[in-house]
């Protein structure tokens, strides 16, 4: 499996000035506080989901990895649950997050303001683990692929959110091998 991405950066590498950076942090500047906000997020959605799978996934679940600060965690339910697990989230203060992919088998919502930003990933439980945990895991297991992944968003940070997100992506299907 190749792991090997190139950035294809805009303007031919060079930052555009009206464009913001994405402001990225180092392991030890998040990952203890962003350990804890996992940990309250798992209490609190195992509360009022018990039937789902709560996995702490994203860069700060990857020791080492260089992260925005936030949180993302996994909720997969079944395909019966779903949609009663949405309802469930959304009386709980959690909101869709505008123009991400949303399915009855995946939808993205942010967590009620708190000290550290918190992303649910809710998908529909499978019998397969979900990309996050793929890719979370094969990080996790390679310490070559954290430090390529942390080079590529320090690279990638000045050409602004867009340039970011794309850069990501494309490391990650090169990672899932898609």
């Amino acid at each position: 499996m190749s792991h090997a991405t190139s950035l294809d950066l805009p303007t031919g590498g060079l930052v555009d000035p009206s464009v913001a950076p994405v402001a990225v942090r180092a392991p030890r500047q998040y990952q203890d506080q962003a350990r804890a906000a996992f940990e309250d997020a798992e209490l609190l959605l195992g509360a009022i989901l018990p039937e789902a799978r709560i996995d702490h996934v994203g860069a700060s679940a990857i020791p080492g990895a260089y992260s925005r600060g936030g949180v993302d965690v996994c909720v997969a339910v079944p395909r019966e649950a779903f949609l009663e697990a949405l309802a469930v989230l959304g009386e709980a203060g959690y909101a869709i997050r505008p123009g991400t992919l949303r399915s009855e088998q995946r939808c993205t919502l942010d967590a009620p303001a708190g000290d550290v930003p918190l992303a649910v990933q809710l998908t529909e439980a499978g019998p397969h683990p979900s990309p996050f945990l793929r890719f979370r895991d094969a990080l996790r297991d390679d310490a070559t692929l954290v430090a390529r992944y942390n080079a590529l968003r320090l690279q990638a940070a000045p050409y602004g959110r867009e340039a970011y997100r794309e850069a990501k992506a494309r490391f990650i299907r090169a990672v899932l091998g898609r």
